[in-house]
Formats: structure tokens, C-alpha cells, sequence
């Protein structure tokens, strides 16, 4: 649960730090999809496409649930939050 005074884009950038710090490493999707798309959630414009590319990669070739799952809130926001993304700057190409 969030408030509607709490940050979309904070909120996503925590959540995917939290799965790139608990990646144990072993398979790549996880390893390095996690650290990518963190990086991309940290730029100015969110390109969709690229995101969502990304997180299916990495739900069909991680090798656990920790990388498989990783891309699911942020696949949610790009699903049910766009107004709100919007409203807090966050511009989506896509």
C-alpha cells in the first residue's frame, strides 16, 4: 500500500534496488536485468518498450521467482498508474 502523496518513481527505483541487492548472482536475467532496469527507471523519460522487453527476458530465462517477479511492479505501474506517473513527471515513450 502507498499514499497518494508517495513517489511512483522512488517507489520503483527502491523496489528494484531491493531485488538487484537480493540477486544471489547465479543466472544473468537476474543479475544484470535487475541492475539494468534500474538504471532505465533512474532516467528522465521511461521508454516502455525497452522495459518491457527487458522484463520478459527476464520472467522467461531467470532461473528462480526472485528474478521472474522482479519486473512485476513496474510492469503494474505502466499498466494502472500512467495519470499518476504522469502527474509526477515521470514522461513514458511509448
Amino acid at each position: 500500500m502507498f499514499s497518494e502523496q508517495d513517489n511512483l518513481r522512488n517507489v520503483a527505483t527502491n523496489l528494484l534496488g531491493f531485488f538487484a541487492d537480493e540477486s544471489c548472482g547465479q543466472c544473468t536475467p537476474c543479475r544484470v536485468g535487475t541492475e539494468k532496469m534500474l538504471t532505465l527507471l533512474e532516467r528522465d523519460a521511461w521508454e516502455v518498450a525497452t522495459l518491457e522487453r527487458l522484463s520478459q527476458v527476464m520472467m522467461d530465462a531467470s532461473i528462480c521467482g526472485l528474478g521472474q517477479a522482479a519486473p512485476n511492479p513496474v510492469l503494474g505501474l505502466l499498466r494502472d498508474f500512467r495519470t499518476e506517473l504522469a502527474a509526477q513527471n515521470v514522461i513514458i515513450k511509448g
